[in-house]
């Protein structure tokens, strides 16, 4: 075995094991685990290249079996972890394509689309596949989470049926932003310290300038618009599809937002005022950051603000 697989295959330990430490809701896993475990594996394609991937992948899979004795959470390792990296390893493939120069925003945007597609058609066909009761997908989802959610004393029972209704209402939605959160998180992650170490095989890409392609907004606003006129199944299958289609316009808004930053003086600045506000009204600047986003896709506000700022027309 050469060192490079050998770093692979402990890299693909290492991520396993950090899943399974969140499976088992230890410290570090619920610390550090439950959002990146895919790290190892995304520092494999940035510092090794994507063709040590599957050697990477295939060290974790056994790993997980062999640390809980389970077949099927192995599956479920390369699901959740190894499938959205093997998604994002394009840019990988896009880098080493580019003869060293970083990978273009409109690249980085086109696999990040392909990863939220991917998302977006398990929420639809699993949503789908659901056999529904009487009262709708809603209302079967709401009776799932009823034996999970541990129940309090007779004051917070009416608290605890409005937080079911709400997480079931979102909940496919939320689950497939948290899937393609925690792989995009990893990739960069991964590229900053690997950069750092000068370690990176390819230069960071161009962050800055991410782009989703144009079909992507017309998809994403023909489901927002099935989502308000569908009622029912119907209405609610589209909802969660358009949550997870508007994660691509959300990173293309905060790309805006981190262009207009770099050209201020005080750019540290306003961009921790511009976070504080967003973790404080998160549901304000996720619509604000998508329709932001939107606009830059039809109407080029990066281009237009650093050609006024360069002295163009």
């Amino acid at each position: 075995m050469t060192r490079t697989s050998t770093i692979a295959v402990v890299a693909g330990t290492l991520g396993a094991l950090l899943l399974v430490a969140a499976l088992r809701q230890s410290v570090l896993g619920v610390l550090i685990g439950a959002m990146l475990s895919p790290l190892p594996l995304a520092m494999v394609v940035f510092g090794l290249g994507a063709s040590h991937l599957p050697v990477a992948v295939v060290a974790g899979a056994v790993t997980v079996a062999v640390m809980t004795g389970s077949f099927p959470l192995a599956t479920v390792y390369l699901a959740v972890d190894a499938a959205p990296i093997a998604v994002l390893s394009r840019m990988g493939l896009v880098a080493a394509m580019t003869g060293g120069a970083p990978v273009p925003g409109f690249a980085v945007g086109r696999t990040v689309s392909a990863l939220v597609l991917a998302a977006f058609a398990a929420v639809v066909v699993g949503l789908a596949l659901i056999t529904a009761g009487p009262d709708g997908l809603e209302a079967t989802l709401r009776a799932r989470l009823e034996p999970i959610l541990p129940s309090g004393g007779i004051d917070l029972a009416a608290t605890r049926t409005e937080m079911i209704r709400a997480l079931a209402g979102f909940l496919p939605g939320a689950a497939a932003w948290d899937w393609c959160l925690r792989a995009i998180i990893s990739a960069g992650l991964g590229q900053m310290l690997l950069s750092r170490m000068k370690l990176a095989v390819w230069p960071t890409p161009d962050y800055r300038g991410f782009a989703a392609p144009q079909w992507f907004f017309a998809l994403f606003g023909l489901t927002a618009i099935a989502a308000v006129l569908l009622r029912d199944d119907a209405g609610f299958i589209a909802g969660n599809a358009a949550a997870v289609l508007s994660l691509p316009p959300v990173l293309q808004g905060l790309a805006v937002v981190h262009t207009a930053a770099a050209k201020t003086k005080q750019r540290l600045m306003w961009l921790l005022g511009f976070y504080v506000f967003a973790l404080a009204m998160a549901s304000v600047a996720l619509v604000a950051l998508a329709g932001l986003g939107v606009m830059d896709g039809f109407l080029h506000i990066r281009t237009r603000y650093l050609a006024r700022r360069n002295g163009g027309e």
